[in-house]
């Protein structure tokens, strides 16, 4: 991992995930892309906000970037750059990181307005539907710590058209950190052995041989609960999802009526998409 892209909007959860991206940039010895996309939108430089023409805008951006990676790396011994452009936030961020030939995205999940807007709307799902280079999401409040433990939540095995490079960002962060990995599924309650029977990943598994996972089948009617009261029992630092491949992001997002317990969860979830550039454009 040699590039690693932080987008922020400059609130407290971008900030919060500019903290975490250092941290892992530290680890991986990595340099940091800080991004920030624009559009024409009241803001509180005074004590009523105002429309800011767009080159004032953009100068507004620019300033409160280099403000982001003052603070951020006070100490200035990480490669930092930062990169500001007009127009949709997500789209701004994907062209960005393939003009730098980023290794990994990190974006920041609001604390707050949980709802509609974050469900339907927010650029961080839409970088969950549309990237092809690993996300990670970072909820607000959580701090950086080692990854001991990482949990690869999947609904079924692993496609044999996929992409090539699908689990490449799982591997790496689990050999740097030499973390416990876990292969999670859940299954109905009263139907655990049964599907454990006839749905392990053989696929995933053999894919993962050298990073020796572990097999877990847990019990739930509800996924996100069920996941989170594994995260805690098994003490993981890092959820894992392959949204691309199969509908358990999309369920977690749009279908499910517990849609929002994921982003409850205080740990950072890794993304890791199924397509290759040139099939999502």
């Amino acid at each position: 991992m040699k590039t690693i892209l932080v987008a922020t909007d400059f609130s407290q959860a971008a900030q919060n995930a500019c903290l975490y991206a250092m941290e892992l940039a530290r680890a991986f010895n990595a340099g940091v892309i800080l991004v920030s996309a624009y559009q024409q939108l009241p803001v509180p430089v005074t004590e009523v906000p105002v429309i800011l023409s767009q080159e004032d805008m953009g100068r507004y951006v620019k300033e409160q970037l280099e403000q982001e990676a003052a603070l951020v790396n006070r100490a200035g011994i990480m490669p930092l750059e930062t990169v500001s452009m007009e127009g949709v936030a997500s789209s701004g961020i994907l062209k960005t990181a393939k003009d730098y030939n980023a290794d990994i995205i990190i974006v920041g999940m609001k604390e707050a307005g949980k709802g509609i807007r974050k469900m339907f709307g927010s650029t961080v799902t839409t970088l969950a539907r549309r990237t092809t280079i690993p996300l990670i999401v970072v909820p607000a409040g959580a701090s950086y710590a080692n990854i001991d433990a990482i949990a690869l939540a999947n609904e079924s095995d692993i496609d044999p058209e996929s992409n090539v490079h699908l689990l490449d960002a799982l591997g790496e962060i689990t050999t740097k950190f030499a973390s416990r990995l876990y292969l999670v599924r859940v299954a109905e309650k009263g139907f655990r052995e049964a599907y454990e029977a006839n749905n392990r990943p053989a696929g995933l598994q053999r894919k993962l041989w050298n990073l020796q996972p572990e097999y877990k089948c847990i019990e739930g009617k509800d996924i996100p609960r069920a996941l989170n009261r594994f995260i805690s029992c098994y003490h993981i630092n890092m959820l894992a999802l392959m949204p691309h491949q199969h509908s358990l992001l999309e369920s977690w997002f749009v279908k499910s009526t517990t849609r929002a317990v994921i982003f409850d969860t205080s740990i950072p979830l890794l993304v890791l998409p199924g397509r290759r550039s040139e099939e999502a454009n």
